[in-house]
């Protein structure tokens, strides 16, 4: 099978990335600011799936396989955990990231377009759903959406976790899809 450039670079990287889902100590000042930017998530522009007592907000890109990974991953965990995942998409990856991710958030069920869109997944083009000229109020959105997934590690990066812990600490989780039993062990300690 031939990949895409753009996927072939990202699997190269995420095969160096370190895993974040040990746990890092992190200063009381860079806690306060997560604690700003988990905040500012409630604004980000995305899709609901689950209504549990348990809420992770997961940034993610149309076109990203780790992405894609992690949204089938936490699929099966929103029932047994449950969770509130809020999926809130960016758009850089690809050039039809944008127009993809406008598509989800102007259909009319975001969440169904959301499910059709990942269940159809392809390893070559990416997500899906047939990309769309975003509206001026879409183009905003995922503009404020990216500016937070850049605030919340530095530069663009995807896919990325942020949830609250039982003890009141924010966790920034960005290294790739991590595996299910990694995710049971985080999502088994998000504030209910």
């Amino acid at each position: 099978m031939v990949l895409p450039r753009w996927l072939k670079i990202g699997l190269v990287l995420g095969a160096f990335s370190a895993p974040v889902w040990a746990h890092r100590p992190v200063s009381a000042a860079k806690q306060a600011h997560r604690l700003v930017l988990y905040r500012a998530l409630r604004d980000a522009a995305g899709i609901t799936e689950g209504h549990g007592r348990r809420v992770v907000y997961d940034l993610f890109d149309p076109n990203c396989p780790y992405c894609h990974i992690l949204y089938e991953h936490l699929q099966g965990l929103i029932k047994p955990y449950h969770l509130t995942v809020h999926e809130i998409p960016v758009a850089y990856l690809t050039p039809s990231s944008e127009g993809k991710a406008a598509a989800l958030l102007e259909a009319p069920d975001r969440r169904a377009a959301l499910r059709a869109a990942q269940s159809h997944y392809s390893w070559k083009t990416g997500s899906s759903i047939a990309p769309r000229r975003p509206s001026a109020a879409v183009r905003k959105e995922l503009a404020y959406n990216l500016k937070l997934d850049t605030r919340i590690v530095g530069f663009p990066l995807v896919p990325i976790l942020v949830y609250q812990k039982t003890d009141g600490t924010i966790r920034i989780v960005n290294s790739g899809a991590p595996p299910v039993w990694a995710l049971k062990q985080m999502l088994a300690g998000i504030k209910q």
